[in-house]
């Protein structure tokens, strides 16, 4: 990770202890101050044996300002994610689900980075588009998506409309939305293998892993998390309690 100055995360971490929740948004630093106070709960203290809120709230703002770069932040569902942060950490038990939010910057706190591509052009993820409510939608097995105000449509319904985007579980093959493909048929990406699989190695669907199997990437997981406990150890993870062993609380204390 990437080091702040001491004295910048200290003037950070003092904003922090005085912030409220009413406190503007705009810049990183304002929304980073924010998202510290959310994850740093009594409980996250104590789970993580932080020396105080102070320090794990400098810990946070650090955290936070590394994974928001401030060319491209917005502020677009600021306040819905700080929600979404402060009921993660609340308990110092987070689900999978809340572990995507405040490692992955996962819905709703997906719109924190704006990016470089307008409505209609080429995208990767729904990060690559500069617009709140732009997502990156995909046709058939193409690898590249457009960025469109996406509009989600039923199991079998016309999906060919540039915007039209299916219900979970299915994917457009460019005309419809149908079911995804079975274990073991071919696939270009993930999307195309429904539910419980993902696109492997060799193009074609592959079960999802159950939780402490070995992963690479999220979409390998039943769970939607691939966990890195450290950097050689990367598993399915469906839950993580805080404690002084758990690597998440090094950015907590």
């Amino acid at each position: 990770m990437r080091k702040f100055s001491p004295f910048l995360i200290l003037a950070l971490t003092f904003a922090s202890c005085s912030a409220e929740d009413g406190e503007d948004v705009s810049t990183p630093g304002s929304f980073c101050r924010r998202w510290a106070a959310a994850a740093c709960s009594d409980e996250v203290v104590s789970a993580c044996q932080a020396a105080d809120a102070d320090d794990c709230r400098a810990s946070q703002v650090s955290f936070c300002l590394e994974r928001l770069p401030a060319s491209e932040f917005s502020a677009g569902g600021a306040d819905a994610c700080l929600d979404a942060v402060d009921a993660a950490y609340a308990d110092a038990d987070l689900s999978a689900d809340e572990l995507a939010v405040v490692l992955r910057f996962a819905a709703p706190c997906d719109r924190l980075v704006r990016g470089a591509s307008a409505e209609g052009d080429s995208c990767q993820s729904s990060r690559d588009c500069d617009a709140p409510g732009l997502d990156c939608v995909f046709k058939g097995g193409l690898t590249s998506g457009t960025c469109q105000f996406g509009e989600v449509v039923g199991a079998g319904q016309d999906c060919s409309a540039s915007n039209a985007t299916c219900e979970a579980g299915f994917y457009c093959n460019g005309d419809n939305c149908i079911a995804g493909e079975k274990l073991g048929d071919p696939c270009a990406s993930h999307v195309q293998c429904g539910l419980t699989g993902f696109c492997g190695l060799t193009s074609v669907c592959e079960a999802r892993r159950a939780v402490n199997t070995a992963c690479g990437i999220d979409e390998q997981c039943a769970s939607g998390l691939c966990y890195e406990f450290s950097a050689s150890n990367k598993v399915c993870a469906d839950r993580v309690r805080l404690s002084l062993s758990e690597p998440l609380c090094e950015d907590l204390r």
